[in-house]
């Protein structure tokens, strides 16, 4: 532009020579318009340069901007640091002061996966590398993060600057690491557990075993995997009985505990303890079972030989006691008969509790068996029936099932000899309750009425003394029986509930599969 404002001015200045031609007057307007469009044309690249300067400042800013909120930063050719922003400073725990300038490979403690002359063969190379690395935080803890490094090139092609990028993965890393040792936990249960371990999905095909297992198919996982119990057991009724239970489990989601009959072919019955439960998708989703069985074939045998002793001791009880009313009997048979007769009735009261106990192979009894046990031999029921009973469901144990036997047994006897039951109208009201505190209490409550008046007799008899002491004894508890009520006795027992009801156990295991 400037070029043509001289050419303009040498033409201009060439016209006042008298020596040679003067320029016209159009050529001079055209000289002019050109240099103004030149002139004009300059402004407008100059702007449009400035534009570009501008955008592309504003887009490096924007750049850097984002890139600082990035866990990532810039470093010169030797290694040290010339960017760093928030983001690395969250990531590291370093302000940018404290980081700009500073080596970034010693500043972070920096081990990689590979020797960082490699690293560096790799960016001269390629251009960029990528790769886990392992740093320390200001405050000392171990860091894991995944890393790109870039190299930025000028126009000519000479590397100017690292760019690197990275990523936090330390939550992972430790998720990892969590992982591998529940795994390995997982896996030496699996190993050193005596009993089976198994998975199966829903069509009951087995996704996992342990060696336990495989020795009882006795074949290797290869031809365990993806098959069926119905596919590998020699007994097909077995199979079939296990994998009934196994669709139980999964149809109606819930845990389960049984006995399974599990055997080789031509070989002794194997009994089973198996717990199987539903096994969930992590949306919750029935999507098969696991199942822990242990072998209890040598304690089954155990408990049906003490099975047997125990019926033969009963038997034998049995026989004793009818020995005992018999040898009685005879040796009584001339003397009192009143006396002859309460001994059989006791005898016969023990022998009653001594049945439900034996039905229950001593372990013990319901309340309710031993009451209506105790009260079989003075009534059976019916519109004629004396006797009002109530109370919870309760089982007790077999010492306070038969010292309970015997003390009904005397109030009964009292009863009808003295007290409601010796006229048409008496009633007895037998009631038992449960007494919350810090400890529960069993009471039990006997009320006479409708019979004759009662007055406390001059001494305490053979039935009241046994109620009062020996009851009360067995009961680890306290008794007692009160005569001055107008309308007949009323007899109380109590004990603590822990010595005299059974724990809550486990419902018995039913047994499952067998041939």
């Amino acid at each position: 532009m400037a070029i043509a404002l001289l050419a303009l001015g040498a033409l201009l200045a060439q016209s006042d020579e008298p020596s040679r031609p003067a320029v016209t007057a159009g050529e001079a307007v055209v000289l002019l318009a050109l240099a103004t469009a030149l002139f004009a044309a300059s402004i407008w690249a100059q702007r449009r340069i400035q534009r570009d300067i501008d955008a592309k400042f504003y887009r490096l800013e924007r750049f850097m901007q984002a890139f600082g909120q990035t866990q990532g930063m810039l470093r010169s050719l030797d290694g040290r640091i010339v960017f760093w922003g928030i983001g690395a400073e969250r990531l590291y725990g370093y302000s940018e002061k404290e980081a700009l300038g500073k080596d970034g490979v010693e500043l972070l403690h920096t081990r990689c996966p590979t020797s960082l002359e490699e690293i560096k063969s790799a960016l001269a190379r390629d251009g960029e590398w990528q790769g886990e690395l392992t740093r320390r935080h200001k405050d000392g803890r171990e860091i894991h993060i995944i890393s790109k490094w870039s190299q930025n090139r000028s126009e000519a092609g000479e590397p100017e600057v690292t760019i690197e990028v990275s990523n936090d993965i330390t939550s992972i890393k430790q998720a990892e690491r969590q992982l591998h040792q529940t795994n390995a936990l997982l896996r030496t249960i699996l190993e050193t557990a005596p009993g089976l371990i198994y998975a199966k999905d829903m069509e009951g095909r087995i996704i996992l075993a342990n060696a336990t297992t495989l020795d009882l198919i006795g074949r290797p996982w290869s031809d365990v995997e993806g098959r069926t119990d119905m596919e590998f057991l020699g007994s097909k009724s077995q199979a079939g009985a296990v994998m009934a239970n196994d669709r139980r489990i999964m149809d109606q989601a819930r845990t389960e505990e049984f006995e399974e009959v599990i055997s080789h072919e031509g070989h002794h019955p194997r009994i089973w303890s198996s717990t199987k439960a539903p096994l969930r998708d992590a949306d919750g989703k029935v999507i098969g079972l696991v199942g822990v069985s242990v072998e209890i074939t040598e304690r089954k045998r155990i408990e049906e030989r003490l099975q047997l002793m125990v019926n033969e001791l009963n038997h034998r009880v049995k026989n004793t006691l009818a020995t005992v009313k018999a040898i009685a009997s005879q040796t009584l048979r001339g003397g009192d008969p009143i006396v002859r007769q309460n001994l059989e009735r006791r005898l016969m009261a023990l022998a009653a509790a001594h049945d439900v106990l034996t039905r229950e192979n001593w372990e013990g009894a319901d309340i309710d068996d031993v009451v209506t046990g105790a009260l079989a031999p003075f009534g059976e029921g019916g519109e004629d029936y004396r006797f009002a009973v109530s109370g919870p469901s309760l089982r007790l144990r077999p010492r306070a099932a038969l010292a309970l036997a015997m003390g009904l047994h005397e109030l009964t006897t009292n009863a009808l000899k003295y007290g409601a039951l010796s006229t048409h109208n008496g009633q007895v009201a037998i009631n038992w309750q449960i007494v919350e505190g810090a400890k529960p209490l069993l009471r039990l409550t006997w009320t006479e009425s409708g019979g004759p008046p009662v007055v406390a007799p001059s001494r305490r008899g053979f039935g009241v003394r046994l109620i009062e002491r020996s009851l009360a004894q067995d009961l680890g508890g306290k008794a007692s029986v009160i005569f001055d009520q107008p309308a007949g006795i009323i007899g109380t027992m109590e004990a603590p509930l822990a010595d005299v009801a059974v724990p809550a156990v486990a419902t018995p295991f039913v047994q499952m599969g067998a041939r």
